[in-house]
């Protein structure tokens, strides 16, 4: 009788446990990266990972606990928003903003979907007490990297510049992952000086179109979903917005919302359109208080005003409009519109800053509207703490000094 052929053994149950937990893990921060937390279930991290339902739940009680597995996972084992001295690769030079350009090479290409993972626990973390201990425990970690940045630099206020750094890298983190600019794009701007509105841009510059002036039971309903629609994303962040849902919740027939909004993405650009034209009416309303001639000494003050507001009182308002930013990197239909408020604001920066640099470049309002979208996400997803509120205006009087006057170290 011929011997009986033996296959290979089977992996200890403790290993294979170990590697289906990491499969888990894998697979959930695939589905955060491509769906949001919105579209985060047991049964598609499952599906993804490519293991049963039964093993999701028996490794992971929470969709919490899976949340809180895949943020420390890329903490343990990812360089991600923190690179280091090796982040500029063999050929770069060994200081921070050859280590930033690098890392945002890496991000638009490599580390997209850590770098969308990331960005989407982030923006969610102020919802949760739990989803706040995450992100506070990830710009701990990020400051004690940004302060080895400030420390191999040198420079007078090493405090100043590890926040600089670490402003700077979230608000381009979020940029890169929604414009999606190339390597080729992104030294063209860094490297070769080239304006990011002509190279990074996404079809017309153009605001989103108006709609159509509607009235009397029309126009209710119109702005009556509309207003359901803010509320979801403002109260709960959702992006996993259906129109069905959205018709139901302002109390209407679904024909309703079909008919003013007949795709879900058209119904969030138009709140998308919404939330950013309230924050420009604020914007409007401290400028219109200052009058006179411009200064950076007005420049600092009106910015700190503003970032206050929207730091406290319209905080979540504010993470809304990133987390539509976000979702647009998901949804190509929405990136036009997306693109076209990036470029409002863009263009908004150069016009403050022209009348007081006598050197301005093409990327100089790019660094102070990323300065300024990455502080805001910094303090508002770790819990905006007064500690950290009383620096603001410090840390903006020194970067637009830097930038305004062809100093800045990016």
């Amino acid at each position: 009788m011929p011997a009986r052929t033996r296959g290979p053994k089977r992996a200890p149950a403790q290993a294979r446990s170990i590697e289906t937990r990491k499969r888990i893990i894998e697979g959930a921060i695939l589905v955060l990266a491509e769906r949001g937390i919105a579209g985060m279930t047991h049964r598609e991290i499952a599906r993804t990972a490519g293991v049963s339902l039964a093993s999701t739940t028996y490794h992971f009680a929470s969709k919490f606990d899976i949340l809180a597995a895949a943020s420390q996972e890329m903490l343990d084992e990812d360089t991600l928003l923190l690179p280091g001295e090796d982040a500029a690769g063999s050929g770069g030079a060994g200081c921070p903003r050859s280590w930033l350009v690098e890392f945002l090479i890496k991000v638009a290409g490599e580390q997209r979907v850590r770098g969308a993972c990331w960005t989407e626990i982030i923006l969610d973390a102020p919802r949760h007490h739990e989803s706040l201990a995450l992100a506070r425990g990830w710009f701990t970690a990020a400051a004690k990297v940004w302060s080895e940045w400030a420390l191999a630099s040198g420079g007078d206020d090493s405090e100043l510049a590890a926040r600089s750094y670490g402003d700077i890298t979230v608000g381009l983190l979020l940029f890169v992952l929604v414009l999606r600019p190339t390597e080729e794009d992104l030294r063209a701007v860094f490297d070769g000086g080239e304006d990011p509105l002509d190279r990074w841009g996404h079809g017309e510059k153009a605001a989103a179109a108006k709609p159509a002036r509607l009235s009397g039971k029309s126009a209710v309903t119109r702005e009556a979903i509309l207003t359901a629609t803010l509320d979801e994303l403002v109260s709960k962040g959702q992006t996993a917005i259906g129109l069905k849902a959205m018709a139901s919740k302002a109390g209407l027939s679904p024909s309703g919302a079909f008919y003013h909004f007949p795709t879900t993405a058209s119904l969030i650009e138009a709140a998308q359109h919404r939330l950013f034209e309230n924050a420009k009416d604020r914007y409007r309303i401290v400028a219109s208080l200052e009058r006179g001639e411009e200064s950076l000494e007005r420049l600092i003050d009106r910015t700190t005003v503003i970032f206050f507001r929207e730091a406290t009182e319209y905080a979540l308002e504010s993470l809304a409009i990133y987390r539509v930013w976000l979702e647009a990197s998901r949804q190509p239909s929405l990136q036009s519109a997306i693109w076209a408020d990036i470029a409002d604001q863009h263009s908004a920066w150069r016009r403050l800053l022209t009348p007081i640099s006598s050197s301005l470049r093409p990327l100089d309002p790019l660094l102070s509207q990323a300065l300024f979208t990455g502080k805001l996400i910094r303090l508002v997803s770790s819990g905006s703490r007064t500690e950290d509120l009383a620096h603001v205006r410090r840390e903006f009087a020194h970067d637009l000094t830097m930038i305004s006057s062809g100093r800045f170290w990016l």
